[in-house]
């Protein structure tokens, strides 16, 4: 006890002695100097006088009173220097904020990072930072603040999913996109972004698998929560022994779970489509379409021909196959200009002539009608949170109506554009029977994966009508409990299925909660995908080609998210003194943006 007194009578009496003789004061165990703010390695006296002497002899002037004048003022300095850099000016604040929010609308427009000495020098924002280097780093912060958001959030996840594609950007790159959905025990789901991970080398299924594992890890995703994995079908996707989903069946079976794999359900619709034939009437269409829009002084008589017989509408569509709703809107636009378009081929006197042939003319009509049923499809299957449960009800709904339709053509009665056309023409309408009747089959072959955990969309979506015995046995008793709530019954009548199943008691019904948390975070379809690869297209052009694969995640991924980046917790880390180490001038904060390029 006597060493220990005496050891902070030492230390009283250097704080005022190193004070009085050498402007030094100790913060935070450490010598630091009053004059220039540096400290000395170690705490003694000898230390403290060779800076003094070898640094700031000059004040040695100062004497007396002089002396403890300036000492008094200089702690004062310092602590009024540390106030400024911990509460920036509101003015500073505000700039700082507006050069995030100028950042991320320059990234979610697709412009290139150096748009912001473009927007400061044409605008009134001379005074906040829009360099090309500083807009890069703001895009950096803004996405890493989203991804330690979703990281917080992953830690809560009872059940995950994950939607995977693969696509290749402008450099050849290969590039996959992993979305992911979770549910947390509060029924709350997030959906978003978790990584575009680029294969350098070939992209097997094995290599795809790594790369999905690299997310899982990154987000700290446990294996054994994954409940599904949605892909677009590709075979290094969808392969039965080394494809993605089946490595990734693998694991979660090894950690003790089990997971449902999907194949897009638009992708399948897609592939049902094709089904339908009349190859030969579509690519006489096209053919027609081509010839009049192939050479500019053709195409221009043709509008102008629109114009001066004021036509319904003002050209004609070019069919892309790439586009999932090309084929029937140009159909559509052929049959209802097919008139006007005959009339001007034939006052040209072209080579290329509709047929008059009146079975061609319903083949078109036809057609006309079923693409337009399948669009109205295809619009009902796209959305980016849509739950699985509605996607495969549109799915069946459109079965029915195909099954009706088949019927009705069996019977003689025709469709909506070849009735107007031609009335009842039975011998016709009979022989288009069997491309409906196909369509149909197609459709029953497909969306295998769906039917096989039908029963568990049906307990999710109708947990009142469905019969107790259909369900497992673990779930029968609870599912009667369940069934007899005529509180829940009555919210269930008013409330849309995600809105629902938050009131449905932890305690009461924990395996009811359990099929609806797997059932929400299930992808139907890799819609979300596809819409990302589209903004990656948009930014990664041919006068960005040196866009690096780090910012593009960055830029997308603020482009998708529903989360905000907290921004007042950005402005706080930038104002902090540069050698701290949360400070993003801190050499540890520069080290993404040290190879900026000219984005």
């Amino acid at each position: 006890m006597a060493l220990l007194r005496q050891w902070h009578t030492d230390k009283r009496h250097f704080k005022q002695k190193g004070e009085d003789d050498y402007f030094f004061a100790e913060i935070s165990s450490k010598a630091v100097c009053l004059i220039c703010q540096q400290s000395v390695a170690v705490l003694k006296e000898y230390n403290i006088r060779r800076h003094y002497e070898t640094k700031h002899a000059v004040f040695s002037r100062y004497k007396g009173e002089a002396r403890k004048k300036k000492s008094s003022e200089l702690p004062s300095k310092l602590r009024s220097q540390q106030a400024t850099l911990k509460r920036p000016s509101t003015a500073q604040d505000c700039a700082t904020r507006a050069s995030y929010e100028i950042s991320a609308l320059i990234a979610k427009s697709g412009r290139s990072f150096s748009t912001g000495d473009f927007v400061k020098e044409k605008s009134f924002f001379s005074q906040i930072s829009l360099s090309r280097n500083t807009v890069t780093r703001r895009v950096e912060d803004l996405s890493r603040d989203i991804g330690d958001q979703l990281t917080v959030k992953s830690r809560d996840f009872v059940a995950f999913s994950l939607a995977c594609d693969e696509s290749t950007d402008i450099s050849d790159s290969a590039q996959l996109l992993v979305f992911v959905r979770g549910i947390n025990a509060d029924m709350e789901m997030t959906q978003e972004l978790a990584g575009l991970e680029t294969l350098r080398g070939t992209t097997k299924g094995e290599d795809l698998f790594a790369a999905v594992s690299r997310v899982l890890d990154k987000y700290n995703l446990s294996w054994d929560k994954m409940v599904g994995i949605t892909t677009d079908g590709a075979p290094a996707m969808i392969g039965k022994k080394a494809g993605l989903t089946a490595l990734i069946s693998q694991k979660v079976s090894e950690c003790g779970g089990k997971v449902a794999q999907y194949h897009c359900i638009l992708h399948q619709e897609q592939l049902c489509a094709k089904t339908i034939g009349l190859a030969d009437v579509v690519r006489d269409v096209v053919k027609i379409i081509n010839c009049i829009r192939s050479k500019a002084l053709s195409h221009r008589q043709f509008r102008a021909f629109l114009d001066e017989v004021d036509a319904q509408y003002k050209d004609i569509l070019y069919h892309q196959e790439v586009r999932w709703l090309s084929r029937g809107t140009v159909l559509k636009r052929f049959f209802e200009l097919r008139q006007l378009i005959a009339e001007f081929l034939s006052s040209a006197s072209r080579d290329t002539q509709i047929p008059t042939d009146k079975r061609w003319i319903f083949d078109v009509a036809f057609m006309v009608d079923i693409t337009d049923l399948l669009n109205n499809l295809n619009v009902k299957l796209q959305g980016k949170e849509q739950i699985i449960t509605e996607l495969f009800d549109h799915i069946k709904a459109f079965q029915m109506k195909l099954q009706l339709l088949c019927r009705h053509l069996s019977a003689g009665k025709s469709l909506t554009c070849c009735t107007q056309t031609f009335g009842c023409l039975l011998f016709v309408i009979v022989t288009r029977a069997a491309p409906c009747v196909n369509l149909n089959k197609e459709f029953d072959l497909r969306f295998v994966d769906f039917k096989k955990t039908a029963g568990d969309m049906e307990l999710f979506s109708q947990p009142f009508s469905v019969s107790p015995d259909s369900v497992p046995e673990h779930l029968q008793m609870e599912l009667i409990e369940f069934q007899c709530d005529t509180e829940l019954r009555r919210k269930f009548v008013s409330l849309p299925l995600r809105d629902f199943y938050p009131h449905v008691s932890k305690q009461r019904y924990p395996q009811m909660r359990k099929n609806a948390q797997v059932m929400l975070s299930l992808f139907g379809s890799t819609y979300i995908c596809e819409q990302t690869f589209s903004l990656m297209n948009l930014n990664k052009i041919k006068l960005r080609g040196t866009l690096t694969d780090s910012h593009l995640q960055d830029i997308l991924t603020l482009s998708v998210s529903k989360l905000q980046p907290n921004i007042q917790s950005l402005i706080k880390v930038r104002c902090m003194p540069p050698h701290s180490p949360l400070s993003s001038d801190h050499p540890s904060g520069q080290q993404k943006s040290a190879k900026v390029n000219k984005q």
